[in-house]
């Protein structure tokens, strides 16, 4: 007949709990530039590195490498995550794609394509199922070509001018809608001041005695 250790059981020591007992816990794809790469190739080149994501209630997030002690203790989140990313690849984010929309990021991604080196190398088969999105196929190979060759400076600093200007135009777009609601406040304010000296002025006059 097993032992029951009532020692464990008494002091809470029956269940050993994960370091991160209490936070939020979530695995993810950080993408970085790798520069080595991309100094090889003539263009950036981005590396899908596995992290892990631990923010306790009301604090900040912590998002660094995954280690084998994270995929021990979280073991249905990784099998969740490996799940549903498929293999880490290198190159060229289809998110960090200029010449590719939001949208069409989203449509691409359901159909497996998460690198423009992906998109480039669809066969017949696959292009015949992509509908109009098969024309970034085309485009993914023009700027793969010009990457690659004596030009891939020039197409770097366009990439990351238009990236930059993207940034700026979401940033204008902010400020303006700040200062549209600054101003919807102060107006509010103006008209709530106007009704209260129009009270004042409707209200009647108070005379002292022996004021004629």
């Amino acid at each position: 007949m097993p032992q029951v250790d009532w020692n464990s059981i008494m002091n809470g020591n029956g269940q050993q709990k994960s370091r991160w007992s209490g936070a939020n816990v979530k695995f993810l794809n950080v993408v970085r530039k790798n520069e080595a790469k991309s100094q090889q190739a003539g263009r950036d080149i981005y590396d899908e590195i596995p992290s892990i994501s631990i923010q306790w209630p009301g604090g900040d997030e912590t998002v660094r490498a995954l280690e084998e002690k994270d995929k021990v203790e979280h073991p249905q989140l990784w099998a969740a995550f490996t799940a549903g990313i498929g293999p880490v690849q290198s190159g060229m984010p289809l998110k960090e794609w200029t010449r590719v929309t939001a949208s069409a990021v989203h449509e691409l991604a359901y159909l497996g394509f998460r690198t423009v080196e992906q998109l480039a190398e669809a066969n017949d088969e696959v292009k015949r199922r992509m509908g109009p999105l098969v024309r970034f196929v085309k485009e993914a190979q023009e700027w793969l070509s010009a990457a690659n060759s004596g030009q891939s400076q020039v197409v770097a600093l366009k990439e990351a001018l238009e990236r930059e200007k993207n940034r700026g135009d979401r940033l204008e777009n902010q400020i303006e809608l700040l200062m549209q609601r600054i101003e919807a406040n102060e107006g509010n304010r103006f008209e709530r001041a106007k009704v209260a000296l129009a009270d004042e002025d409707d209200k009647p006059k108070r005379t002292r005695k022996g004021d004629a």
